[in-house]
């Protein structure tokens, strides 16, 4: 049984990858982490007092039209979540630009939730 994956003729190991991704960026995860659970109770804030057809994420916002609201953007912060996971897997050295790149994104969705509900 193969331990890798082999693309565009280089071996990559996923497992490792992941592992290492998890055990060297262990602080970068758990931001990941606080800002997608801010970034979801922001959401719900927003479409609640607001509407579904305002929202940004064409994926969100056909999971909320179509499971609901909650689950809808559960849904979508979970496939975010596995895609910085996949990400992260298929290149150790790309794991840290990813996993900041996902909290910026996450934090600006955060401001942009928070100041359209006030403003």
């Amino acid at each position: 049984m193969k331990a890798f994956m082999i693309i565009l003729d280089q071996q990559v190991y996923l497992k490792y990858n992941f592992f290492y991704a998890l055990q060297t960026h262990h602080s970068y995860w758990y931001l990941l982490l606080l800002s997608a659970v801010i970034d979801y109770v922001t959401t719900l804030q927003f479409m609640i007092h607001g509407s579904i057809a305002m929202e940004a994420n064409m994926v969100v916002r056909f999971l909320a039209y179509e499971v609901g609201i909650f689950s809808g953007v559960m849904v979508g912060k979970s496939l975010q979540i596995f895609a910085v996971m996949a990400f992260c897997s298929l290149s150790k050295e790309l794991s840290r630009p990813v996993l900041l790149l996902m909290i910026l994104i996450n934090c600006i969705a955060i401001y942009l939730n928070t100041s359209s509900s006030w403003g």
